[in-house]
């Protein structure tokens, strides 16, 4: 749980510092795939905790407690009915009582050409259509289709399907990987080769790194390498470790974060990148400041600064 709780720690300092979800999980991939399961799960708990907004650890919030029901209110005495008196008769004059109209002649029900059914044509009351009341069913509406922004991913190690956007597997919590769109636009090549230039970096180039001031190298490969190069300081009892060790540099007191700056390998257009890992004191490439999320090439004979310490760049091609 330490482990898990110190990688979290990294990764939250590296969001509170710029860089995305992705860009930071996938320098502290090479550690969260050696945790076990249930380590794995508690961390992309945390992880999801984190990025919702709410405060990993904060207790959750009490249930509400069930109200106490008042006392009744006194029954109120029912106020009996009052008697009414009964209202006087309404006398209405005679006169203004209608008499019924005299009927002339009464036919017989069919054929109007064999008479006129006549009592009173002012009395006579129009015919009325009925319509059966029969219920009139429409079809049920389409069911909403679903959003085409919902992109689904297989897990490569269990199969199960999760949304593209989730870091984590949640049926195994494993690492999505990035999986290929299908409609990518294909990039045709260059009919013309590139000459060789101060950034290129082939299948068998090696980055050498100095520490300005002193004669020891750093090698490495970085085409070789399965994840980033991380070039940082270590920490004594700590589980993060950087692949280049700058604390026998005075990286501490120079201002060299855990995890500073990452090294990575473009196979496509065989050049170095460097990027910052939103480092407190900041990287820089000739001078200029990189910033989080920013990725450079890095070229032969460039300086590196990583807070104020400075390491020259160069390229050996066997």
């Amino acid at each position: 749980m330490r482990q898990t709780k110190e990688i979290f720690a990294e990764y939250s300092r590296m969001r509170d510092n710029g860089l995305d979800a992705k860009a930071a999980l996938n320098v502290l991939r090479y550690h969260i795939e050696v945790l076990s399961k249930p380590d794995r799960e508690a961390l992309a708990g945390m992880m999801r905790t984190r990025e919702s907004g709410a405060v990993v650890g904060s207790p959750a919030p009490a249930a509400p407690s069930t109200p106490t029901p008042s006392p009744a209110a006194p029954a109120v005495p029912a106020m009996p009915n009052p008697t009414l008196a009964p209202a006087p008769p309404i006398s209405v004059p005679e006169s203004s009582v209608p008499r019924p109209q005299k009927i002339n002649s009464i036919k017989p029900l069919g054929n109007p050409t064999n008479g006129t059914l006549s009592i009173n044509d002012s009395l006579a009351e129009p015919a009325v259509t009925v319509t059966p009341n029969v219920p009139i069913f429409s079809a049920p509406a389409p069911a909403a289709a679903e959003s085409d922004d919902v992109v689904w991913v297989n897990c490569l190690h269990c199969g199960k399907t999760n949304q593209r956007h989730e870091v984590f597997c949640y049926s195994c919590g494993q690492l999505l990987e990035p999986v290929k769109g299908a409609f990518d636009t294909r990039v045709l090549g260059e009919s013309l080769s590139t000459p060789l230039d101060s950034q290129h970096f082939g299948p068998d180039s090696v980055l050498v790194l100095r520490v300005r001031g002193s004669t020891e190298n750093y090698e490495t490969r970085p085409q070789k390498s399965d994840h980033e190069i991380i070039i940082g300081r270590s920490t004594k009892g700590s589980v993060l470790a950087p692949d280049i060790d700058l604390t026998n540099k005075q990286g501490s007191d120079l201002g060299v974060s855990r995890l500073h700056l990452s090294i990575s390998f473009d196979a496509e257009h065989e050049s170095v990148l460097v990027a910052d890992l939103g480092s407190a004191n900041g990287s820089f490439i000739n001078g200029q400041r990189m910033m989080p999320k920013e990725v450079r090439v890095l070229r032969h004979g460039d300086e590196l600064r990583l807070g104020k310490l400075v390491l020259l760049t160069s390229f050996r091609h066997p």
